[in-house]
């Protein structure tokens, strides 16, 4: 790239508009702008920017990159401006692409599953996907319980609740015997704060009790590292579960990572929560109109038995069973 056309991409910021944002074009910037060590602001600069678009070609970009920069008077603030806006938009596109292609299919193929142990598993499957996460816990709200109702880790080929294996784990009380809450676990302190918890390092958190966890790890050779537990609410807020990821692993490196916010996530944790949600609401309303049945053929039947028993003829039926057994 010539000092002319550096130039003339100063004076025409539609030039990065135009063109996708690359580190190379950046770097022949940075080649000719730096002979010596004269321009230190310059280099510190130009430097910022690479790393930005490589973080917008990784899908990683986030503003903060390029706080300082933007806060310049000068053109290199100019362009850090620019370029600040560009890839907000590229990342915003990226996430409605994001959302077309992985979210709006997952959330049709929960709105058409009839099967409920199907349902809650394409819950817990679909997340560990979108999130890259190793292990992956569904509960539901049962009398003042969490239940384990699907349980999976991929490293460990678990695969329990559902069509898995059985899970023999204890449910998890949201209250105490002496009825104070539990905020020691995490799920249960979800569970009543309604709120997400995203802990980096379970080694390393404070205020929950991840004793349970650390027995687990020892007994498998596993290391719970990373925690993502959402809780799953229905209308009015009513709760009817708790999604619990662990282990969000880096694509490239397979290194375990904290978990990072994501829309796509957030439309699959509404779109799974409202799945379950009817899926309950109907087979309540299933059980509901079974049991009004019932007591509808049982009203009839006592009406009929009444009609009969209260006819001259079965009258006479009973008169005649009486003299019978008195004559005897």
């Amino acid at each position: 790239m010539s000092r002319r056309r550096y130039q003339s991409v100063r004076a025409c910021p539609k030039y990065i508009v135009s063109c996708p944002i690359a580190a190379s074009d950046i770097l022949a910037v940075h080649r000719i702008f730096m002979p010596s060590q004269k321009h230190n602001a310059e280099h510190t600069a130009l430097v910022k920017l690479m790393e930005a678009a490589r973080a917008v070609e990784a899908g990683e970009y986030h503003s903060d990159l390029l706080a300082d920069l933007v806060k310049a008077r000068d053109e290199m603030g100019q362009l850090a401006r620019v370029f600040d806006s560009v890839a907000r938009n590229v990342t915003a596109r990226d996430r409605q692409l994001k959302m077309l292609r992985v979210v709006i299919p997952m959330g049709v193929a929960l709105s058409a599953e009839k099967n409920f142990n199907r349902l809650l598993e394409t819950v817990v499957v679909e997340s560990q996907k979108l999130t890259n996460a190793d292990g992956g816990t569904l509960y539901l709200l049962e009398e003042e319980q969490l239940r384990f109702v699907i349980l999976r880790n991929t490293s460990l080929k678990i695969n329990m609740g559902g069509s898995g294996e059985p899970i023999a784990f204890d449910p998890v009380a949201l209250v105490h015997a002496d009825g104070s809450p539990n905020h020691a676990n995490v799920a249960s302190h979800v569970a009543l704060t309604r709120k997400r918890i995203n802990i980096a390092n379970a080694y390393q958190a404070d205020g929950f009790d991840f004793s349970g966890t650390k027995a687990f790890d020892t007994r498998s050779g596993y290391h719970s590292k990373s925690f993502l537990t959402i809780p799953l609410t229905g209308e009015d807020d009513q709760l009817i579960g708790v999604l619990q990821l662990i282990n969000a692993k880096d694509p490239e490196s397979g290194q375990i990572v904290p978990f990072a916010s994501d829309d796509a996530l957030e439309a699959l944790v509404l779109l799974a929560s409202a799945a379950l949600d009817g899926y309950i609401r109907e087979a309540k309303l299933r059980q509901e109109i079974a049991q009004l049945r019932i007591e509808i053929d049982e009203s009839r039947r006592a009406k009929q038995v009444a009609e009969i028993t209260d006819t001259q003829y079965f009258k006479r039926l009973q008169d005649q069973a009486r003299a019978m057994r008195e004559k005897k």
